[in-house]
């Protein structure tokens, strides 16, 4: 059987989001262990997915002026100070599936271990499944501290991330062109790419995960609220096919939490090229 669907990124975060916590290596973890789960809107799903509420579903943006921080991730964070200290950045963190409320990255990453669990969405996927993120600390971010200690200690990395992120050249090969300090002007906070390894669950593996059905696809993009959507086959025994469909007919309509914004003239990031314009 087969079966064409399409998604908006908001509805795939939701399909990946359900995905994710289907996961072994998630649910042994809840079950006894940590997992350290980066703010994201596409995390965001899988709190929902886990019932856990949270304050703020996001941390670095990208938004029609160009690359920003949430607004709650700036009053949290102290961005005045620790953009350059991401190590007490906090991040959602659940112990034996238990929310435990403000553990610093610090904190959370000296106890994990090869049982644990890391969930950070990306910002690029390269067409051989490679996934980048962006920086916009000098010190290397939140990614670069928790990723190190992650690789160091064998702990799960998961990587959710949307189609609508695919780019067309090789992730290590767009990291090189970029850099915090190697651009000359920037559509807001300048950043460099990341490339970070670890299991990668794209619209694609989470119908696998789900229903055991293949999902290929064949376009992107679109209008009227579905710019960026991902059209896809999805094809297999009647059964895993139908359960497929019904999943994504679930998914249909999801939207995301209201995000504040900053304004830039408030805003304590001194190296935006907005803010200089205002200034």
């Amino acid at each position: 059987m087969r079966a064409q669907v399409s998604l908006t990124p908001t509805e795939s975060k939701k399909l990946i989001g359900k995905a994710t916590v289907k996961l072994d290596a998630v649910q042994k973890a809840l079950s006894k262990g940590t997992i350290i789960i980066h703010p994201s809107t596409t995390t965001s799903f899988i709190m929902e997915e886990l019932g856990k509420k949270t304050r703020g579903i996001a941390c670095g943006v990208i938004i029609p002026r160009g690359t920003c921080f949430a607004l709650e991730a700036i009053e949290d964070f102290n961005l005045a100070e620790g953009i350059e200290a991401p190590e007490l950045f906090m991040p959602w963190v659940l112990k034996n599936g238990e929310m435990l409320n403000k553990v610093t990255y610090k904190k959370a990453l000296s106890e994990i271990g090869p049982e644990d669990v890391y969930i950070k969405t990306g910002n690029a996927l390269d067409p051989q499944g490679n996934v980048g993120v962006l920086i916009g600390s000098r010190a290397g971010g939140t990614v670069g501290v928790a990723y190190m200690v992650c690789r160091a200690r064998g702990t799960h990395i998961i990587l959710p991330i949307g189609l609508e992120k695919l780019i067309p050249i090789p992730v290590r090969e767009a990291s090189r062109e970029a850099g915090i300090e190697r651009m000359d002007y920037s559509m807001g906070l300048p950043v460099g790419l990341f490339p970070i390894d670890g299991t990668v669950i794209t619209e694609v593996e989470a119908i696998k995960i789900l229903t055991g059905a293949t999902a290929i696809p064949i376009s992107a993009g679109g209008i009227m609220g579905a710019e960026g959507a991902v059209t896809l086959i999805i094809k297999g025994d009647e059964k895993s096919v139908r359960e497929a469909i019904q999943i994504v007919e679930e998914v249909k309509g999801a939207q995301l939490a209201k995000i504040k914004i900053p304004e830039c003239f408030a805003c304590p990031i001194l190296k935006c090229s907005l803010k200089k314009k205002i200034s």
